[in-house]
């Protein structure tokens, strides 16, 4: 999980919601401007949560802090409080269909003390770390009450995402053995793992944390 800087809240965002109450009443067309923005300008095309890629057809508009809650719903248009999720089948397998994660997992949790912000910790991605024998996440030492939380709460190690996440190593493992200099391998490791639209860049950057 990664850090996201938010923009300003845009201005067609401002206009098109001005007047609205009720999130039902923002209409999809309009959601869907706005979903790509979010993509585009903040998200790189991935999942707020689990890094999966993501577009406009397989996502949804996130309210980290859920507009179901009424001690949320105050922020349901909130831009600061909008992300974009995967809808937590990215990855599903025939025996999956019902299997979910992320966003869709959450639905409502939200503990305002263990949950963390990815649009407000700006070093969120410390209080994880991976195995790389089963690709699983994992709580570091920061704060394994809060890590454990978000990781269960999404459902981060189901098995679509340890196999999302052992084919985005191989993948990179592949594509850097072709790099035969040594030197010049490493450094295109860190030219390509300081780029954020990378799948499962966070995983990615802890296996080769000691060259980046």
């Amino acid at each position: 999980m990664r850090y996201i800087q938010k923009t300003e809240t845009p201005d067609f965002f401002i206009n098109d919601t001005k007047r609205l109450k009720k999130w039902d009443k923002y209409i999809s067309k309009k959601k869907r401007v706005l979903k790509e923005y979010i993509l585009k300008e903040e998200q790189n095309y991935l999942c707020i949560y689990c890094e999966s890629k993501i577009n406009l057809d397989n996502s949804h508009i996130e309210h980290i802090k859920p507009k179901g809650d009424k001690c949320y719903s105050k922020l349901t248009f909130e831009y600061k409080n909008l992300s974009i999720s995967c809808n937590g089948t990215c990855h599903n397998g025939e025996k999956d269909k019902n299997q979910y994660n992320c966003g869709h997992k959450k639905q409502n949790e939200y503990n305002k003390i263990l949950f963390l912000n990815p649009i407000e910790i700006k070093d969120i991605r410390e209080y994880f770390k991976y195995n790389f024998d089963d690709y699983k996440i994992l709580a570091s030492s920061k704060n394994s009450e809060k890590s454990n939380y978000m990781i269960n709460t999404l459902q981060l190690n189901y098995n679509g995402l340890l196999l999302a996440r052992k084919k985005a190593l191989d993948n990179f493992i592949t594509q850097m053995k072709k790099i035969k200099d040594i030197n010049l391998r490493k450094e295109r490791i860190k030219e390509k793992l300081n780029q954020e639209n990378i799948e499962q860049i966070s995983f990615l950057r802890y296996k080769y944390k000691n060259i980046i």
